[in-house]
């Protein structure tokens, strides 16, 4: 690899929602003079002090994050970040509360926003880091556009041939279903501080119990959904964090609903006649591809729904509404939010037309001063051969000692290759005409090294 680009450190945790725009990130950043480390998170960090110094890119500036971002400084490197669940969050002040750090903060460079609307949120709060907000858009959305679609036309072309024209429901209710079980997402806040006081504590055990009715709803759902249209599969596909065999569980006894979490939800997206969610990004995702989406709303709350995915969606209240709005799918009709939806759009999304904000973003990270020191070569390769023995042997111990644990790991990230990535960064030359230039490597483990 060239010795003089800057790098960008890109950590992938959450792999069917995080791998594929952080691949375009990575490769427009090299056709733009950038060297990239691309790979899994944990590896990543556990790696650091033998991988190349850069600006590391990190999913949240939480509380949590405040030691790992000085951990990332301390061994000379620079941090930048974004939220990626800043676009559609329920609550304004529980999202400040819970995710946004004013010491993490402090520590970044700058800070890419979804929009105007998150920019405003968190502005009011950062008095005097107003200058790191940089409203740019996320490259996850970079993907729904039409020059990038192709990354995904051979995959949805597969669904459709398995499937035929089936219905996709996607799930986002881990504050009750989560893969460790109904409160542990609540312990997991207590043990981080973010529960300071009773009111903090009744507000998220309303929220839990809210999406636990609305969990138990959708289980209602599915069999006067299944006999409403027993010629088409149902697809249930739960969010990274719930609890999948729960799911399964669920639907054992209707034959024509399966639960699948494989790959991108954006092939899915597209190769499904309708989407039916509730407060799921994947609503707004269905709406930037020009799909059908329908949000389901058996309860309501002023608190606990999310404005944007659903005001994007056709919205209904009842099974019948529900049965109603998914033939007019099926029947050929566009069923979403219509001029309302797209006006919203506009306020909360920076990207919706003009620049991609990957470029936007790289615009911003133009501006940083990324020229520091690297660690000595023979130093980078010692460390990096004994990180394949120690983190191999890591994984193994973790899959004996914490299995479950082990399982939720996997669950999120799945694994990824060398092979991979140059697959999947030749599709996505394919569907754009561009990254003909870019090559990629093995770095370290679970980490690989993209330049010119």
């Amino acid at each position: 690899m060239p010795d003089q680009a800057a790098w960008l450190l890109l950590p992938v945790e959450t792999k069917v929602r995080e791998f594929h725009a952080k691949l375009l990130l990575a490769a427009v950043a090299v056709e733009r003079g950038y060297r990239v480390v691309l790979g899994e998170q944990n590896a990543m960090v556990r790696q650091i002090d033998h991988l190349p110094r850069g600006l590391y890119i990190d999913k949240s500036i939480a509380s949590s994050k405040r030691g790992h971002f000085q951990h990332l400084r301390q061994r000379g490197n620079k941090v930048a970040a974004w939220c990626e669940e800043g676009l559609v969050y329920r609550d304004r002040q529980a999202y400040l509360q819970q995710r946004i750090n004013l010491d993490s903060l402090a520590q970044v460079e700058t800070f890419f926003c979804w929009g105007d609307v998150q920019r405003q949120d968190i502005g009011g709060l950062a008095i005097g880091l107003e200058q790191k907000l940089s409203p740019t858009g996320n490259p996850r959305f970079d993907l729904l556009r039409p020059g990038f679609r192709g990354l995904f036309t051979v995959e949805a072309q597969g669904l459709r041939r398995q499937f035929g024209n089936f219905i996709l429901i996607n799930t986002n209710f881990a504050r009750y279903n989560h893969f460790h079980g109904e409160d542990s997402l609540l312990e997991i806040q207590r043990q981080r501080g973010l529960v300071e006081n009773e009111e903090q504590e009744a507000f998220l055990l309303a929220w839990r119990d809210f999406l636990g009715e609305m969990y138990h709803a959708f289980v209602a759902m599915l069999a006067p959904l299944s006999s409403a249209f027993p010629d088409h599969q149902i697809i249930l596909r739960p969010h990274p964090s719930e609890n999948h065999q729960r799911w399964v569980g669920e639907c054992e006894n209707l034959d024509n609903v399966s639960v699948i979490f494989e790959g991108n939800v954006v092939p899915w997206l597209q190769a499904a006649k309708v989407l039916i969610h509730n407060s799921c990004t994947t609503g707004l995702e269905s709406y930037f591809l020009d799909r059908s989406a329908i949000a389901y709303q058996p309860v309501k709350s002023d608190i606990y729904d999310s404005y944007l995915p659903n005001i994007v969606s056709r919205r209904v209240e009842t099974i019948e509404k529900l049965v109603k709005a998914v033939g007019d799918a099926l029947a050929g009709q566009t069923v979403n939010g219509g001029v309302t939806g797209r006006d919203a759009t506009i306020e909360y999304y920076a990207a919706t037309a003009g620049p991609l904000a990957t470029e936007r973003v790289l615009d911003a990270i133009d501006q940083i001063d990324l020229d520091m020191p690297q660690p000595t070569e023979p130093n980078q390769w010692a460390g990096r051969i004994s990180g394949y023995v120690k983190l191999s042997a890591r994984d193994i111990a973790r899959k004996i000692l914490r299995p479950d644990a082990a399982a939720y790991s996997k669950q999120k990230f799945s694994g990824l290759d060398l092979d991979e990535i140059r697959r999947e960064l030749a599709k996505l030359g394919a569907a754009s005409g561009r990254f003909s230039t870019v090559r990629v490597t093995t770095l370290a483990h679970k980490c690989y090294g993209l330049a010119a």
